[in-house]
């Protein structure tokens, strides 16, 4: 651990800037309908990012709305890496440099607020023969992932990580040496993910038995979808094992980003809040919705879709309640999303219970002005929750501008 108490000594740890310390919101009652464009989907652009990192070629990543600072942290980490990256409104181009083209890094990769991007560039790091250290925001240095360190020593790669409540940075030195490893995805299947789309750069295949029952399957399933559109041969089985392959990255010039699916629970819950009509703008086919389109069906099994715990049980509170099961993996987000949702929904006056894998809510219930400033933990999907409450009744909330974390454009939304 000497050289990760030398980084701290130097004051290497990275913070967000310092700003305001809440936000006030007050009571709205706005005229419908309300038109809602969905930010970018960060699980399908962070994945395209990386993918296109490795290509040969220029590839231009086409969205509407403002890509969240996840997708930004995932970008400067990638330049960092010596990829280049033109950012233009609509638009952003990637100039790959191949599988085997990274440079390595001079400064500490900040992944800042993102989990996904820590996780994808934790494997995608561990490929170079170098130390590359991972670091983040206070809130990402707490949430460690057993499951990605245990991948990364799997594949004979030096690891090295904090204590405690602040696990981050990680120190890694590669490149990876070993033919066979398991993958937890009992918590996440992101570590799965992060393996699948940093095999172009591997020197050979890989035996991956999984380990655990599921979680985020769909997510999973995208990974090795756009990895196929890029030429890969590997196939997802849910079994106890599956060969991954090496392949030589080839991505279509322009790539669609849909939006992003999730952030429709809080349309959602915004329009039931003010009784008025949604439009959204450009909502995408069940295909890339990754779980979200249980919206459509009031399915309350959250074990491909956990981003919607809070909201959704907002959204069951003030309407006939319900139970929210399959969810337990929405503990090791942000923040233990079931215990701080609960936490987050009485400091509005509403009822809700925590079970092992979900929520409880009845239904039929009021929002009431908080009494005090709300904590939302800095946790961006808890903040937007609160916030849409607040536009009913009014609040103060903490942490402001999370919510740009996934969607920068939200306030402009509920104003």
């Amino acid at each position: 651990m000497a050289d990760l108490e030398s980084y701290r000594a130097r004051g290497g740890r990275w913070d967000p800037p310092v700003g305001p310390e809440t936000t006030r919101i007050e009571p709205l009652a706005p005229a419908g309908p309300v038109v809602w464009e969905l930010a970018p989907s960060k699980s399908h652009m962070l994945r395209w990012l990386l993918l296109a990192a490795q290509g040969e070629k220029q590839v231009t990543l086409r969205f509407n709305g403002t890509p969240g600072e996840d997708i930004e942290s995932m970008a400067r980490c990638l330049c960092q890496l010596g990829v280049r990256i033109e950012r233009g409104e609509g638009a952003w181009v990637v100039h790959g440099v191949g599988a085997h083209g990274w440079a390595r890094p001079a400064s500490v990769l900040n992944c800042a607020n993102s989990g996904t991007a820590l996780r994808l560039l934790t494997v995608a790091a561990a490929r170079l023969d170098c130390p590359v250290m991972l670091d983040g925001d206070a809130t990402l240095r707490a949430r460690h992932s057993q499951a990605l360190v245990d991948l990364v020593r799997a594949l004979g790669v030096e690891v090295s990580h904090g204590f405690g409540e602040e696990v981050l940075p990680y120190l890694l030195r590669g490149p990876p040496s070993a033919a066979d490893v398991t993958v937890d995805v009992s918590d996440s299947s992101q570590p799965l993910s992060a393996l699948l789309l940093s095999m172009p750069a591997m020197e050979g295949p890989l035996d991956v038995k999984l380990g655990g029952e599921a979680v985020s399957r769909r997510h999973a399933r995208l990974s090795f979808d756009l990895a196929a559109q890029t030429g890969s041969s590997n196939t997802l089985t849910w079994g106890n094992g599956l060969l991954l392959e090496p392949w030589e990255v080839e991505c279509p010039e322009e790539v669609s980003i849909p939006g992003d699916r999730s952030l429709e629970a809080f349309a959602d819950l915004y329009s039931a809040l003010h009784g008025v009509e949604l439009e959204v703008t450009n909502r995408p086919d069940d295909a890339d919705a990754l779980g979200a389109e249980v919206l459509d069906d009031d399915s309350l099994d959250l074990r491909d879709a956990n981003d919607l715990l809070p909201p959704l049980a907002a959204l069951l509170a003030i309407g006939d309640g319900g139970t929210i099961t399959g969810a337990a993996h929405a503990r090791h987000k942000e923040s233990n999303r079931i215990e701080r949702t609960v936490e987050l929904l009485a400091a509005f006056g509403i009822e809700a219970g925590a079970t092992e894998d979900g929520i409880k809510v009845d239904g039929n219930q009021s929002p009431e002005a908080p009494e005090e400033m709300v904590r939302t933990h800095a946790d961006h999907r808890l903040w937007m929750t609160a916030a849409c409450l607040a536009t009913k009744v009014g609040g103060e909330l903490d942490h402001p501008g999370i919510h740009a974390v996934s969607d920068p454009d939200f306030m402009s939304r509920i104003a």
